[in-house]
């Protein structure tokens, strides 16, 4: 789970320049989501950090 985590960590800082600490922290905050989508298996680390992208990009 950890490098799944850390997959989408790099993946929103490198495509969508963020600082890394906010990346960290909208991780920390979308956790439950992120292990429900883990554990299910459906969905990639790059389609898990799209959606959570387009979340707080609404928000």
């Amino acid at each position: 789970m950890l490098v799944f985590s850390a997959e989408i960590i790099d993946y929103i800082s490198k495509y969508y320049t963020i600082n890394r600490d906010d990346v960290r922290a909208i991780v920390d905050d979308e956790w439950d989501y992120i292990e429900q989508m883990y554990i299910a298996q459906e969905s990639s680390a790059q389609e898990i950090a799209k959606e959570i992208v387009s979340l707080y990009m609404v928000a």
